[in-house]
């Protein structure tokens, strides 16, 4: 008996926004059977030029604008890597010319414009994914399997941190449009509590409330081309905590000013048999600690992560453009949701603090 093989169906990559993740993003697309990156875009002419010779693109597949790669019908699939700003006006012209995306966290600059998408998306779906990275965390998504075997029955409570020191004063860290509202929309809100919320929303389900407290630690920050100092007016420190899935309490804090904290997130999670944490700077392994009546002096053991949490964010994507099915994906809807979060935790803190529904 003969068996057809098919020909893996080749995706025309466009990347439009090249920093330094998408050098990242470029390195982990070549490792995929079939992709191919046929044009770039950047506001910066140095920086389009640099990038367009290293992957030897003509200058006519080096956009100065998004809107001119997205409508090249010799690109199929979109590689959005943007200031939050401009993520609303990229996936609505990709919807238009209903080309798969996967865009940058958080999926818009304000809810405002994430109702918008929603009601064009829901017109005209597209494969759609949105990169909360951390989720593919190998110890992430063990602990996703264990609580789905409800290895510590029901969650009573579970506390994100997501540290690092990147602007901690001794880095001397010169002002981006991180720090300006209206680029960024929010400061670690939208920058690192999205993955978190991602990672909350994944593990335990949805938000039901939420309370805030933001706080900007370092007020002023260097020009990188005067050197002269620049209003930081978003938070760089965010700290909340709410109820989230089955009436567990979530705690939460993030901040890049914690020295000694190169990048991490860690999560504790206590349930009524047992307590487990996680780590993204540890993939090989989890420490869980499991006791009842005839194990009441049980101790925290190390169980190792199984070697099959393997898949990515830009495998996952290419998957979902060739029509394919993925699963655990963070999708157009967790973006949406997780937009509606952000919109909570800054309306919570515009009106003192208090809790409010989600």
């Amino acid at each position: 008996m003969s068996t057809t093989t098919f020909p893996t169906k080749q995706i025309r990559m466009g990347i439009i926004g090249l920093g330094l993740i998408a050098e990242y993003h470029m390195r982990s697309l070549h490792t995929i059977s079939g992709v191919s990156i046929v044009a770039v875009s950047d506001v910066n002419p140095h920086r389009l030029q640099a990038i367009g010779e290293q992957l030897q693109l003509p200058t006519s597949k080096r956009y100065a604008h998004y809107e001119a790669l997205i409508r090249d019908p010799e690109v199929d699939a979109i590689l959005s890597l943007t200031p939050n700003d401009v993520h609303f006006d990229i996936i609505r012209i990709a919807l238009e010319e209903h080309k798969a995306v996967l865009a940058e966290k958080p999926l818009t600059l304000t809810w405002s414009e994430a109702g918008q998408l929603k009601k064009l998306y829901t017109a005209n779906p597209v494969p759609l994914l949105v990169h909360y990275k951390h989720r593919y965390g190998a110890a992430f998504q063990y602990t996703k399997q264990l609580l789905d075997e409800h290895k510590l029955g029901k969650i009573y409570n579970i506390q994100f941190r997501y540290l690092m020191d990147a602007f901690s004063p001794y880095r001397q860290h010169p002002y981006t449009w991180r720090h300006n509202l209206a680029k960024a929309g929010s400061g670690v809100v939208g920058d690192t509590a999205s993955h978190i919320i991602d990672l909350a929303r994944f593990l335990i389900g949805e938000f039901k409330s939420v309370a805030a407290l933001l706080h900007i630690i370092t007020p002023e920050r260097p020009d990188p081309v005067t050197g002269l100092p620049v209003k930081v007016d978003v938070e760089d420190l965010a700290a909340f905590h709410g109820i989230i899935g089955d009436n567990t309490v979530g705690t939460f804090i993030t901040h890049k000013n914690a020295i000694g904290k190169r990048h991490d997130i860690e999560v504790d999670i206590y349930g009524e048999l047992g307590t487990l944490h996680a780590s993204l700077n540890n993939p090989e392994s989890i420490r869980i600690v499991l006791r009842d009546l005839e194990h009441p002096d049980a101790e925290y053991e190390t169980w190792a992560v199984p070697a099959i949490y393997n898949h990515t964010a830009d495998g996952d994507f290419i998957k979902l453009a060739r029509g394919e099915f993925v699963d655990r994906a963070p999708l157009f809807d967790d973006g949406y949701k997780n937009q509606w979060v952000l919109e909570k935790i800054l309306q919570s803190w515009r009106e003192n603090g208090r809790l409010v529904e989600v």
